[in-house]
């Protein structure tokens, strides 16, 4: 396998996550320094693991915490000043790349907020669809814990957007409206991706 000369320099800046050469197989794009893995696919098993037996995985979580509590508040503060740096030099430099391959694509934000004051109706239409289209792809199931994943999800999201300094959306991996398949309001259907990777990823579904 081929080194990853990211991987290398993250590891020499101290950085705890690197963006790889190219993604992985389901398009994410941090991986973990120290093993390679991907942060995201990571996290969709700890959800899987969770889901399987909840009790466990509270109890291994707590212990592992509260034997490496000091080690881990130290570690975490200052891998998220690093990231947030080497996010946000990441961001700018995909930002320019895009920019150069797309030169008309000019004031997307301000013709985005241009749209939202000049049409607040389909606005508040396409919100409210929204909204009435994942109440109902919520299955009646769902339990106590499994809603409470869900709040992590965007939670998470909320966190990377603020340590980041761009944004980050939680995605549906199976879209709630797609054309071919349509998924559920569901914790292992969600994963928090950078926005751009949201918006470019839309309505489709990119199976692994």
């Amino acid at each position: 396998m081929k080194k990853s000369m990211n991987r290398v320099r993250a590891k020499e800046n101290g950085a705890a996550v690197y963006a790889p050469e190219s993604p992985c197989a389901r398009g994410h794009l941090l991986r973990s320094t120290s093993g390679g893995t991907c942060i995201e696919c990571r996290r969709l098993t700890e959800i899987i693991r969770y889901q399987k037996n909840p009790q466990k995985t509270k109890e291994r979580t707590a212990k592992k915490y509260q034997a490496n509590a000091e080690t881990i508040r130290a570690k975490r503060k200052t891998s998220y000043v690093l990231n947030c740096a080497t996010e946000k030099a990441i961001a700018k430099i995909r930002s320019a790349e895009w920019r150069l391959k797309n030169p008309n694509h000019i004031g997307t934000k301000e013709a985005k907020a241009r749209y939202k004051i000049e049409n607040p109706g389909k606005v508040l239409a396409d919100t409210v669809k929204r909204r009435s289209q994942k109440m109902q792809r919520t299955p009646a199931w769902l339990t106590k814990d499994d809603f409470w994943m869900i709040e992590q999800a965007y939670e998470l999201a909320v966190l990377r957007t603020r340590l980041f300094g761009f944004a980050w959306h939680v995605d549906h991996v199976i879209p709630l409206q797609g054309k071919l398949v349509s998924g559920l309001h569901v914790p292992n259907n969600l994963q928090v991706i950078p926005w751009r990777d949201n918006v470019a990823k839309a309505n489709k579904y990119l199976p692994a």
